[in-house]
């Protein structure tokens, strides 16, 4: 971006009450910045802004982001157009990708990958399960937030679409999309995702993959949908047996206990990775 297109984004953004700060990121499509509301009553809470020339599919990223309510997903926050650009206003997730983390330190345990690969599961269920049912389809580390309070969050919906889009394009990331979302004229499934989501319970447990935890990874990424774990319902139940704790106990308490040890779980992961910084 030249620094003349950098003013015109600067002023656009002030022009709607909000301040740039600073760069998060960028794509072949789009730029993330961080904004912060220049009026108090707005709230003094930064938000990530992206902004798209890639109307159409921005559009559709907004729409989607407003049905995803569920605590796996940045909140949406609001939206305008300004001609062929497209300005998406999302909730700050402070912390570093998963894949920031497997660079720095390497595999994770068997107990940790299926924690974190539990709580997105949840997630990626909640979407699954919609009266119209959405597909995340770009499932991969760098797509992964975690959180210094122990949070997992999922960024990114630039991927998504409707299961009865039997219009989509091509989507994914190779190496994680499952080989049915990059063919042409390939059935969209729940499946898509459970790939995704296996190989990146692949790439988070390394050499460190125990023998229950890679029988779990190679029924999500076997090659045939038809062959796979059906859906996240199914690969929770899968899961939870390797996450340790209470949780196979029945009652709340047993299940909100089990609940704030995963969180403990991944806020670990994340004082691990900065201790000896």
């Amino acid at each position: 971006m030249t620094d003349s297109e950098q003013k015109a984004m600067q002023e656009i953004l002030r022009e709607k009450g909000y301040r740039m700060e600073r760069s998060l990121g960028s794509g072949a499509f789009s730029q993330v910045v961080l904004v912060r509301p220049l009026s108090k009553e707005a709230g003094e809470r930064p938000l990530a802004c992206k902004i798209s020339d890639r109307t159409e599919l921005a559009l559709r990223e907004a729409k989607l982001l407003q049905c995803a309510d569920h605590p796996l997903f940045p909140k949406f926050r609001g939206m305008w157009r300004q001609g062929e650009t497209v300005y998406l206003l999302t909730e700050y997730v402070c912390g570093d990708s998963l894949e920031e983390f497997l660079r720095r330190r390497g595999g994770f345990s068997q107990t940790q990958t299926a924690r974190v690969g539990l709580a997105l599961a949840e997630g990626l269920k909640f979407l699954h399960q919609m009266p119209d049912p959405i597909l995340y389809r770009d499932l991969k580390p760098a797509n992964i937030m975690i959180r210094q309070d122990g949070r997992v969050k999922l960024l990114d919906m630039g991927c998504a679409c409707k299961r009865s889009d039997q219009t989509a394009t091509l989507a994914g990331t190779v190496g994680y999309a499952a080989p049915e979302q990059l063919t042409a004229g390939g059935r969209l499934t729940f499946s898509c995702d459970v790939y995704s989501l296996g190989r990146t319970m692949e790439a988070m447990a390394g050499k460190n993959c125990g023998r229950e935890l890679r029988r779990v990874i190679l029924a999500c990424t076997r090659e045939r949908p038809q062959d796979r774990i059906p859906d996240m319902q199914a690969l929770t139940a899968a899961l939870i047996p390797l996450c340790g704790g209470g949780e196979a106990e029945n009652g709340r308490t047993r299940r909100a206990a089990f609940l704030r040890s995963r969180t403990a779980c991944i806020k670990n992961i994340w004082e691990s990775n900065y201790k000896n910084k």
